[in-house]
């Protein structure tokens, strides 16, 4: 009966990740549809919300920020231009899993880092990308301190977990509240790219 726990375990796992993507970038949408940003703003927004949604798991080797994306494993060009982005990410994957990266100060390094990166190809959508990675990476965080394992908000200056939600509220990965609020934010994120496209 192993396998069939594997195969559970394994798919709470693929719904973590989602949920990190799905919140981020559904919160990215909220906030370019509530400040009705012009396209290439909005696209720069959700695309670093979605980048900043994976991040913080950059502690974990196997993380889904490592994997090419469906665009990469066609087009040789973007596979080694992401390969060579990953690159120094990968050192991350040294560090323990949810430590300095699932923090405020990691937050707001990987804002800054997003900010300056892309204000050397286009000056004019750097706060628009710094925006979205740090809504991507802060809900990220966030998500991740409403489970019974915390987060330290304030690594490398504290290693104290601090949590969202009480004892009894907090919701484990995998599990059918997961399942419910996954439900909800895929709702919330088809209605704010509905307003988006309108």
């Amino acid at each position: 009966m192993t396998g069939g726990g594997d195969r559970t375990r394994a798919y709470g796992r693929t719904v973590r990740w989602f949920t990190h993507q799905i919140a981020g970038v559904g919160l990215a949408a909220v906030a370019v549809a509530a400040l009705n940003t012009h396209e290439a703003a909005a696209a720069a927004t959700l695309g670093a919300a979605w980048v900043g949604s994976m991040l913080p798991d950059a502690d974990q080797a196997g993380a889904r920020v490592y994997r090419k994306t469906l665009i990469e494993r066609r087009v040789t060009l973007l596979a080694l231009a992401g390969a060579l982005a990953r690159l120094p990410v990968r050192l991350l994957a040294l560090l323990p899993h949810r430590g300095l990266t699932h923090s405020l100060p990691a937050c707001a390094a990987a804002t800054l880092l997003c900010g300056l990166l892309v204000s050397l190809a286009e000056p004019r959508l750097a706060i628009a990308a710094a925006a979205g990675a740090a809504i991507g990476y802060g809900t990220h965080v966030a998500a991740d301190a409403c489970t019974p394992a915390g987060v330290p908000v304030w690594a490398p200056l504290s290693r104290r977990r601090r949590w969202l939600l009480p004892a009894r509220a907090r919701i484990r990965t995998g599990s059918p509240h997961e399942y419910l609020i996954l439900t909800l934010l895929t709702v919330a994120l088809a209605v704010a790219l509905g307003k988006l496209t309108n």
